[in-house]
């Protein structure tokens, strides 16, 4: 589901334009993790006590020790799942029994999801395309695309539904296979650009804005607002692109800097729990720490607006 990069820890503040909270162990590990379980509807206990139903329970949890959680579906046809949940400075340790997921948000949200991959839908196709990879195929399950070539593993796209007007086509470029895929989201258009290899590479993807097409078919903003600037500099520092990243900042000389503040990292998304007083406009980075673990550092962002539209001036990790 996520491509492990692993955890590149925040620096100290290089600049007065770049800052940074120093991470050691990380910020998570200075508040009790919050325990949130999402799951089909059930009964949670957590240490041999009884929380309520899954979905509206909430519970602190020690930050380092074990916690002992026990879900029960009310379908009296379905499996309980017992677990024994090891944590460090308020970060799990160890991965995850098949059916469990976890989330690690910044502030201390810990949230958890059993589920199984018998309960989601089958796969729903929308569009095809021969490569010369072979077919290579955009599909939606359960509200989440995903592109890959038949037969093989596919890769998650960071948008989310529910979907419309998808489209899948090939975009000029001079020294590299693209496709474009377009349609519509949660929120608004979006484009994400693919780079035709084995498997398929996602270059850059931007939500809420319609494209415009630069002569070497990279793809911008057309009057982005700050909240896409942010997310489309974050894409090119996953990708290492940094040349196509100082074009969105006040101060191009600063993209190693800031690239480096941030880290590797796998998918950009939204902060579900955002954090109070960060910054003006913010996203999370995404990594996977360990099997079916993830990981979310936020980033915000300072900018200004001029002539050239809004730019990145400050970066905040979290």
């Amino acid at each position: 589901m996520f491509r492990a990069f692993g955890i590149c820890f925040l620096t100290e503040s290089l600049h007065p334009y770049i800052s940074g909270r120093s991470a050691g162990e990380s910020e998570v590990s200075r508040v009790h993790p919050m325990l949130m379980v999402q799951a089909p509807p059930g009964l949670l206990y957590v240490n041999g006590r009884f929380l309520g139903e899954a979905g509206s329970a909430v519970t602190p949890l020690a930050r380092d020790g074990a916690a002992y959680i026990e879900y029960r579906p009310f379908d009296r046809w379905g499996g309980g799942v017992a677990l024994r949940l090891a944590l460090k400075g308020g970060l799990i340790t160890d991965g995850l029994p098949q059916d469990v997921y976890a989330v690690q948000w910044p502030g201390g949200v810990l949230e958890l999801e059993f589920r199984s991959d018998a309960d989601f839908d089958a796969p729903v196709p929308h569009a095809q395309m021969k490569t010369p990879y072979g077919v290579l195929a955009l599909v939606e399950r359960r509200g989440t695309l995903s592109i890959g070539y038949e037969g093989a593993e596919a890769t998650e796209l960071p948008v989310d539904g529910p979907f419309s007007d998808l489209t899948m086509r090939t975009q000029p470029h001079p020294t590299m296979p693209l496709v474009a895929l377009c349609g519509q989201g949660d929120q608004g258009s979006f484009t994400i650009v693919i780079r035709l290899d084995n498997p398929p590479q996602i270059m850059q993807c931007i939500q809420g804005r319609p494209m415009d097409w630069s002569f070497d078919g990279s793809a911008r903003p057309s009057h982005a607002s700050p909240t896409d600037v942010a997310r489309a500099w974050l894409e090119t520092v996953r990708d290492c692109a940094h040349s196509e990243g100082a074009r969105y900042l006040a101060h191009p000389a600063y993209q190693q800097r800031f690239a480096a503040l941030v880290g590797a990292f796998d998918q950009v998304v939204a902060l579900k729990y955002p954090v109070p007083g960060l910054a003006p406009v913010e996203w999370g980075a995404l990594s996977l720490v360990a099997p079916q673990v993830a990981l979310v550092r936020a980033v915000g962002f300072v900018g200004r607006t001029g002539d050239d539209g809004w730019k990145i001036e400050r970066v905040i990790t979290y």
